[in-house]
């Protein structure tokens, strides 16, 4: 049978062409491109794609500030790959095996490289299909890790040490003087910014304009990185700004943990990137965690918070419309609106006041955020909805009060006046509480409540405290207890596993 089987193939590619694919997913780059580089390593001729599949773009996690970074990412790539022998990059809208037949049409496809994808539950599913499509029609399909991850791993023992090898290893800069690509008669590429408006307020795509964004961090904006990064305002300029090239593989981890160690010798601000360094370590743990529980799109890591009963009501409009009365609340959430980026404490305050504050279910609040998030990366931001919501049963809780956060981070009313004008007469010093004002105040400084700005939508206090207690009742029932053995050795740090069970031991819950 197998016989028969490559006589039959050989008489095929007698007919067609031979080629290799090499499939550009968020991968969306020429350098430490492990995928590219084997290709041009294996001599045939390639077809680089990309696809935009329609299922993808219709699921709720992406919108259209996604695919527009996606589209100028593309058109970098496109841009830079003509000083390469005019080298061709095919842009399909439809789904990838359809795709894939569209090209077998014409060429006889022998390999297909690409990046393992650790994305959300309809990329899964849409690789798998991908897997069998491949083992249908004997093709090979190779694929390489590029964030240190590890397919179908069970503990994490040795993780630590996988990681710091991945991270040394040279680059996969592919040998592109030798790219030889191949082209699909009459094919036109799909152009997304054709058919849809482009927004200048978003961080633009691609690895080019990635590039300056690093550049610019560490030799510049690294000085206050450490001091101004929980400061909704000041971090907009003294955070690295990556993540999104990160998100869609403009640049790559390992990438820029290598120059970063060669830039630390000339550096004045050792300490700052060296704090970079242990983010891009924490983007790998966070990954993995997805990777090795990839349900938890849908339902909790412990599973015994199943039971929590979270709700859904008109609270979360008012939530996601930035209509909740506390300022830096509805300050965070217009800039994400507006420009696709918050720090990473305001991210938090966001969630923990939705899930605790307003007890609202985890999974509308991780949907919405995803489609604000230009950075959105399923392994980081999964795994830390959940923790931020309590559904690990282990993690000690942080409860972000906003009233604290708009003291401590935004002291002088600068990030709450820029996306809140309508306050902007209002002092500071009365910016965190605003629902506090006297009716005269709310006159005198043109701002009534319920008028000009909503009123607070819960009393803080008595909101949490009571939600915190009901959820302190089930986090201490054996259900949620008897699971945590299984989740530390699937998703814990040996060194740290001791650490969280003193913790567990107290029971003390949080304080507001």
């Amino acid at each position: 049978m197998q016989t028969i089987l490559s006589v039959h193939r050989f008489e095929k590619m007698i007919q067609k062409q031979l080629c290799n694919i090499v499939w550009f997913k968020r991968d969306l780059r020429l350098t430490d491109h492990a995928p590219l580089s084997a290709a041009i390593v294996a001599g045939s001729p390639i077809l680089l794609c990309y696809f935009f599949e329609p299922s993808l773009l219709r699921t709720p996690q992406y919108s259209a500030r996604h695919w527009q970074f996606a589209q100028q990412s593309l058109s970098d790539l496109q841009e830079r790959l003509k000083s390469y022998n005019n080298a061709i990059l095919h842009i399909f809208k439809t789904e990838v095996i359809t795709g894939f037949e569209q090209i077998r049409q014409h060429f006889e496809v022998n390999t297909i490289f690409s990046h393992m994808e650790i994305g959300i539950a309809a990329t899964f599913e849409r690789d798998k299909a991908v897997k069998q499509y491949c083992q249908q029609h004997q093709i090979e399909w190779k694929e390489y890790s590029q964030d240190a991850v590890i397919r179908g791993l069970k503990s994490r023992t040795h993780w630590e040490k996988q990681v710091e090898h991945f991270l040394q290893q040279p680059l996969e800069h592919p040998d592109l003087k030798h790219l030889k690509t191949v082209q699909l008669p009459e094919c036109k590429p799909f152009d997304w910014s054709k058919k849809n408006t482009i927004v200048p307020s978003f961080q633009p795509g691609g690895e080019t304009m990635g590039r300056k964004y690093f550049s610019s961090f560490v030799h510049h904006r690294a000085a206050n990185y450490i001091h101004q990064i929980s400061k909704p305002e000041a971090s907009r300029v003294s955070s690295s700004r990556v993540s999104p090239f990160l998100a869609y593989g403009n640049l790559s981890m390992r990438q820029l943990y290598q120059a970063v160690e060669s830039h630390k010798p000339s550096s004045k601000h050792v300490p700052m990137l060296e704090h970079f360094q242990t983010r891009l370590w924490w983007r790998s743990h966070y990954l993995q965690k997805l990777e090795s529980q990839w349900q938890m799109e849908h339902e909790p890591i412990n599973k015994g918070f199943l039971a929590l009963d979270r709700t859904l009501d008109e609270r979360f409009e008012a939530w996601a419309t930035a209509k909740t009365g506390f300022p830096i609340v509805d300050a965070s959430m217009r800039c994400l609106e507006a420009t696709g980026y918050i720090n990473f404490r305001m991210r938090a305050m966001l969630v923990t006041f939705a899930t605790f504050t307003l007890w609202q279910d985890w999974k509308a609040v991780a949907t919405h955020l995803a489609r604000l998030f230009l950075d959105f990366e399923p392994g980081i931001h999964y795994p830390q909805i959940q923790m931020q919501a309590g559904l690990t049963g282990y993690h000690t809780m942080r409860i972000f009060n906003p009233i604290v956060q708009a003291e401590k981070h935004d002291p002088d009313g600068v990030f709450i006046k820029k996306w809140l004008p309508e306050l902007q007469n209002i002092p500071p010093k009365l910016l965190p509480e605003i629902w506090k004002m006297t009716a005269l105040e709310q006159r005198f400084y043109g701002c009534v409540l319920g008028k000009d700005y909503p009123k607070a939508i819960v009393d803080y206090e008595v909101a949490t405290r009571f939600n915190k207690e009901r959820y302190w009742n089930l986090r201490n029932q054996p259900d949620i207890q008897n699971q945590l053995e299984a989740i530390f050795a699937l998703h814990c740090i040996p060194k740290n596993i001791k650490e969280y069970q003193e913790k567990l031991k107290s029971k003390i819950p949080p304080k507001l």
